[in-house]
């Protein structure tokens, strides 16, 4: 079974637009199932480190899952050509950016390729709060190339039950003061974009309509 987990409805919709998903459960996190792809398991998590970890807990344990996929928006820590709003990017290492260990910072968690085959890689840094502030986002930077709410956490946890995961981005702002309006307006492109990349990539065929 292939979980696949996204924060919000927003960022979820074009995905389950393309994959004919029908509502399974409400509680303790909306899933989805795929009649065009049985092996998928969707679920909305909302936004928050806690929220993404329990979410994939409960794909792993509750519906069995043996793979984990995040998808959903992130923004920029450098300005890069590869790094450009409405770019699509593919995790390979997820950490979190507000978390400690005796005075040092965690170790980076691995991801896998797989359906971001073909997409620049980046480093990824989650943290609780959005970033929006030059001096925090060249703090992050020095750690990463993308940031989230959500990725280290499920990355954290698929990696605690060894179930492998993989992720992949759709950059909608440059982490930068004033951006909040700058990701809210790019963010439905961008799903809409990522929602396609990745059917295609899980089923090798043209987007459900």
């Amino acid at each position: 079974m292939i979980g696949l987990i996204f924060a919000t409805n927003r960022e979820a919709r074009p995905f389950l637009l393309r994959s004919q998903a029908v509502r399974l459960e409400d509680r303790p996190f909306v899933v989805y199932h795929s009649p065009a792809d049985e092996r998928l398991r969707i679920a909305i998590c909302r936004i928050g480190k806690v929220a993404a970890a329990a979410a994939c807990q409960a794909l792993i344990l509750s519906h069995r899952a043996d793979r984990i996929i995040n998808a959903g928006a992130c923004g920029a820590l450098h300005d890069r050509e590869e790094l450009g709003v409405g770019r699509l990017v593919h995790v390979t290492h997820a950490v979190e950016g507000d978390h400690e260990v005796f005075g040092k910072p965690p170790q980076p968690e691995l991801c896998m390729s797989g359906i971001g085959n073909g997409l620049p890689p980046v480093r990824l840094i989650t943290c609780d709060l959005p970033v929006f502030d030059p001096i925090q986002r060249k703090r992050c930077g020095e750690r990463a190339d993308v940031v989230d709410m959500e990725g280290a956490a499920i990355a954290r946890v698929a990696a605690l039950y060894g179930v492998p995961c993989e992720m992949v981005k759709g950059i909608t702002d440059n982490a930068l003061a004033f951006d909040r309006q700058t990701l809210l307006e790019n963010l439905d492109a961008v799903c809409d974009q990522l929602a396609e990349w990745v059917w295609r990539a899980l089923t090798g065929s043209a987007a459900v309509r």
